[in-house]
């Protein structure tokens, strides 16, 4: 988002461009967004062949995974080409590429949000009402969650299509609202935020306390149930290793989110309400807090390897296997090497003892 800011009612100038902090987070902006686009792009990619893997695309926590990838990637890649504007390379205000950017952007990350929200309601039923997994929690419920979601996301976000368009703005040719439909967008800009802020938010911060909450009374009954016995089980159940997973993506999200989210909401009620322009202070955290909104969109892989186990397994066998081969062809060949030279040296040692 671009500002365009005045004198305020304290007499205080409120141009970002002049105000050093903000310079220097754009800078970092321009820095960190290509690496943040394409470490997030290879990243989602790999995360994504693997839970579509068949050993776990059977399951509808991995489906939905699965999907999220694919929708961070398409949200990575609208993000690469407002870079590529920022530093000079106009390909955003083609006409044709500026529409299908803003409606990819709105798309994948309306998609992102709401899996991650869909995610978190799993991982509650699982831990709070396992009675309903095997109703609610399967790869069918999945595909049809995934089909309303898309389907509704391109029935709503179908606007940039014929809204958006290159518009003269002081001589230059940009992408931006055709002016007969600035009114229209406007409105749907507050419901997109209604959509895909307020309300996940909402929602989120309900569900992972109450997840918490859950897990700890979980973790007291496997105590109790355990306590009589010589030992517990020292590995964790495949469900407790999914509902890690999926806790974990929930609360990184939560952390990520959160700041945004925050001063989103604050400048929207100091417009409405106050009817000012947003201080130096403001508009600079928005864009510090950007990074840390798009950091979501690239720590997805290392979050899944460093929480899910049996989702370690299979990337490493999906995208190692050839490795693994080679080691093993080695490990062989030293086997069959040793055994040799062990039979030559003993009929080494026996043809002297007849000499």
């Amino acid at each position: 988002m671009n500002y365009s800011l005045e004198v305020n009612s304290s007499g205080m100038l409120t141009e970002p461009s002049e105000d050093k902090a903000y310079v220097t987070i754009r800078r970092l902006q321009t820095v960190m967004i290509p690496i943040i686009c394409i470490i997030g792009i290879v990243g989602n990619t790999l995360a994504a062949g693997a839970f579509l893997s068949a050993s776990l695309r059977t399951t509808s926590c991995c489906l939905y995974l699965a999907v999220k990838c694919l929708s961070d990637i398409g949200f990575l890649s609208s993000l690469f080409i407002v870079w590529l504007y920022r530093v000079h390379v106009p390909i955003f205000n083609t006409n044709g590429l500026c529409q299908l950017y803003v409606f990819l952007s709105y798309i994948c990350a309306f998609l992102s949000v709401w899996l991650v929200v869909i995610i978190t309601f799993e991982n509650f039923i699982r831990i709070s009402q396992p009675q309903w997994v095997g109703i609610i929690c399967t790869p069918r419920t999945a595909k049809i969650v995934i089909v309303v979601c898309v389907t509704l996301s391109l029935i709503f976000y179908n606007y940039p299509l014929w809204t958006a368009g290159i518009v003269n703005v002081d001589g230059s040719a940009l992408c931006s609202t055709r002016e007969q439909f600035q009114n229209v967008v406007m409105v749907l800009t507050y419901v997109d935020t209604f959509l895909t802020l307020i309300i996940p938010f909402v929602i989120m911060l309900i569900l992972v306390p109450l997840i918490t909450i859950a897990a700890l009374q979980a973790y007291e009954r496997k105590k109790r149930l355990f306590r009589n016995a010589r030992r517990e089980s020292k590995g964790s159940s495949p469900e407790t290793q999914v509902t890690k997973l999926l806790f974990a993506v929930s609360v990184v999200f939560l952390a990520l989110h959160t700041p945004g989210h925050a001063i989103r909401v604050k400048l929207m009620i100091v417009k409405f309400l106050q009817h000012v322009s947003p201080s130096y202070l403001d508009v600079t955290l928005q864009r510090l807090f950007e990074i840390f909104y798009y950091m979501d969109f690239c720590l997805s892989l290392a979050v899944y390897l460093i929480f899910g186990a049996n989702f370690r397994k299979v990337f490493a066998a999906l995208y190692f296997k050839r490795c693994q081969q080679q080691n093993e062809l080695r490990r062989i060949q030293t086997n069959v090497n040793n055994t040799v030279s062990k039979y030559l040296l003993k009929g080494n040692g026996e043809s002297g003892v007849v000499v």
